[in-house]
């Protein structure tokens, strides 16, 4: 009887060191098998249980990330510069590609769900900020506050070039980059406001110069109705222009008495 629980005792302990040494690889990952001897194998593991008594596996997240580069200082065409830029980098990782170019670079960096993501220092240090340098450089701050998408593709197509160069199995798949802020040298800052001003005040000159030109049209078209009245009204009754309009100068000047008297007022004309 002793014998059969020592036994299971001993299955047990050796279930729970086997289960100890495993390393789960998650799904959306991929794991990269480092050797008892440090060497690296450049070939993935697909997700699931490994045995890692001997050599260890280091589960890489390959999904959609996000990543922040802050405080950038880039100058623009006319060498004045741009202040505290901020920019966001949305991309994933080719799992194929992942385990060469950890092979290559050694960078890794740890996220808080327990998984490892590689390359990340690279971009946020180096390519995002030189991206950004030459995106800038190519136009001047009026340009790329205008067109601030624009500005974004740039700066990723140029990631995009800068990682192809430096690495010929790029991992990085960059889906989209954008720029929610950045500020104007105060002086160019002066300069924008003016300007801003300037336009809003034009605009209204120019909303003011097409409401009087509607006016003028109003009383044009106003003028050409009472003529055709006029006109109209001197052929039917035979009675020449100028007739009918003394006529229509006693009649409202007979409506006028009236109305503030009460009374029923005559009014000759002579």
């Amino acid at each position: 009887m002793k014998a059969k629980q020592t036994g299971k005792t001993l299955l047990a302990v050796a279930a729970l060191a086997i289960l100890s040494g495993c390393t789960r690889i998650p799904t959306g990952s991929i794991g990269v098998q480092q050797h008892f001897d440090g060497t690296i194998d450049s070939a993935s593991v697909s997700p699931g249980m490994y045995l890692s008594l001997v050599d260890s596996y280091l589960p890489i997240d390959t999904t959609m990330t996000r990543a922040g580069v802050h405080n950038l200082q880039p100058k623009d065409a006319n060498g004045v510069p741009l202040k505290n830029v901020h920019v966001v980098i949305t991309f994933r990782l080719d799992p194929s590609k992942v385990a060469a170019f950890y092979v290559k670079t050694k960078e890794l960096d740890p996220e808080p769900n327990g998984l490892y993501i590689t390359g990340l220092k690279i971009l946020q240090e180096s390519v995002i900020p030189y991206a950004v340098q030459l995106a800038t450089e190519k136009s001047d701050l009026a340009t790329i506050s205008a067109h601030l998408g624009d500005y974004a593709e740039t700066i990723r197509q140029v990631s995009v070039n800068r990682l192809n160069q430096l690495y010929p199995d790029n991992p990085f798949i960059i889906q989209s980059v954008t720029v929610p802020n950045f500020e104007l040298p105060e002086s160019i800052q002066r300069q924008v406001n003016a300007k801003a001003g300037y336009l809003a005040e034009l605009q209204t000159i120019e909303a003011q110069k097409q409401v009087v030109e509607q006016k003028q049209m109003l009383l044009q078209e106003q003028a050409t109705v009472s003529a055709n009245a006029l006109a109209q009204a001197a052929h039917a009754t035979g009675l020449s222009v100028e007739q009918v309009i003394a006529w229509e100068r006693v009649a409202a000047l007979k409506a006028l008495a009236g109305s503030k008297t009460g009374a029923t007022v005559m009014v000759l004309d002579k």
